[in-house]
């Protein structure tokens, strides 16, 4: 069977000295009209109470190209502007929404990209985007598979450039297995499943973690402006991005490898945004990256056409015995195995919470549930 989908293919690009001259004007060009957008916002709204609209910002675009001071903006790709602008309406929009923070100004130590909507062609590892004579490698990790829409190039703080295809085409969607199953999140394992599958994260990076704090409090030691305080933020950088790389690789390779083999996932309903504001947990959950693993299984199970059912937050997984239901109100997040004193059944904490999940999710999927 397959199925229609939109999916994003990113690899990392290797461009030449002139290449890279040009990906950073563009990228700086975008960041310009970005922050000359937000300030003339704030400038705005401060002076006459109200929001520019997306149309009045775009028509800043042509304006400024005519200008003597502003007039390189027109050596550029002119669309990734646009889609500056239209990123810059788009936070306002969440910001109003409630969902982010009031935009900020961006800055050239940030990660920065921009997005070409049309006009990019891909050929033999080869990208070749406007106004650019010359094509850039791409390292083709995998193949692309349906129609490029757009395309997305960044820039990482460590000086990676990267490509992210946007593609539109059709998929093989697994198999059924006629398998269920319950997954406890948790600090200890990032994820333990009702069959007493248990998966952690932790391992792979303790050792690239025991440098970044040697780094960083090398990087402590020395005075701003120096060139080893500057060679050092760079290994900083490249630390961070290899702790994050380590991650998303685990995650996305658990996620799929559940998401393949079950086609019924039960989960607990985890206010993960509430629970970073706990100082004690905050540090052991970002390392889980516990919000990114519930958001990859929910848009795979999407995708495959797998059911999967949200237990409410408050349901007492861990406390309740899976054998007999009797609920043991003392039991403290310390205590990783107790014993039922009604059924004598001995629990390994994690377990029983999966599995008292998935009978929880089975309820609510039959309409029985909380």
């Amino acid at each position: 069977m397959k199925k229609a989908y939109i999916k994003a293919y990113k690899f990392r690009i290797y461009p030449t000295k002139k290449q890279e001259i040009f990906l950073a004007k563009q990228l700086g060009c975008c960041r310009y009209v970005y922050n000359y957008c937000l300030d003339l916002h704030n400038r705005v709204y401060k002076e006459e109470h109200r929001c520019l609209s997306k149309k009045e910002m775009n028509a800043q675009l042509p304006v400024l190209k005519k200008q003597e001071a502003t007039k390189w903006l027109g050596e550029v790709i002119a669309q990734p502007l646009q889609m500056a602008v239209q990123d810059l309406d788009t936070a306002f929009k969440r910001f109003f929404n409630k969902t982010s923070a009031f935009p900020r100004f961006k800055s050239r130590n940030d990660r920065q990209c921009f997005k070409i909507p049309q006009n990019a062609k891909l050929s033999n590892g080869l990208l070749k985007i406007p106004k650019l004579d010359s094509l850039i490698k791409v390292n083709l990790s995998r193949e692309i598979t349906g129609k490029i829409l757009y395309v997305h190039i960044s820039k990482t703080t460590t000086g990676k450039y990267y490509a992210s295809f946007t593609c539109a085409g059709e998929y093989a969607v697994f198999e059924k297995t006629g398998k269920q199953v319950g997954i406890d999140m948790g600090i200890k394992e990032a994820a333990t499943l009702s069959d007493g599958t248990q998966y952690d994260n932790k391992k792979a990076l303790k050792s690239i973690e025991k440098k970044l704090a040697y780094t960083q409090r090398q990087l402590s030691k020395k005075q701003k402006g120096g060139k080893s305080r500057q060679r050092l933020r760079r290994r900083v950088a490249r630390l961070h991005e290899s702790i994050k790389n380590i991650r998303h690789d685990h995650n996305d390779k658990m996620t799929t490898e559940i998401v393949k083999n079950h086609d019924l996932l039960a989960v607990e309903d985890l206010a993960v945004t509430n629970m970073l504001k706990n100082h004690k947990l905050a540090k052991s959950l970002q390392d889980v990256s516990m919000g990114a693993i519930l958001t990859r299984l929910k848009y795979k199970s999407e995708w495959h056409n797998r059911d999967y059912i949200e237990v409410g937050r408050f349901f007492a997984s861990s406390k309740r015995c899976s054998s007999c239901g009797f609920k043991k109100e003392d039991l403290l997040l310390k205590d990783r195995s107790w014993t039922c004193p009604t059924c004598l059944t001995n629990h390994d904490r994690d377990i029983n919470a999966a599995i008292n999940i998935l009978n929880e999710g089975i309820k609510i999927q039959s309409g029985c549930g909380a």
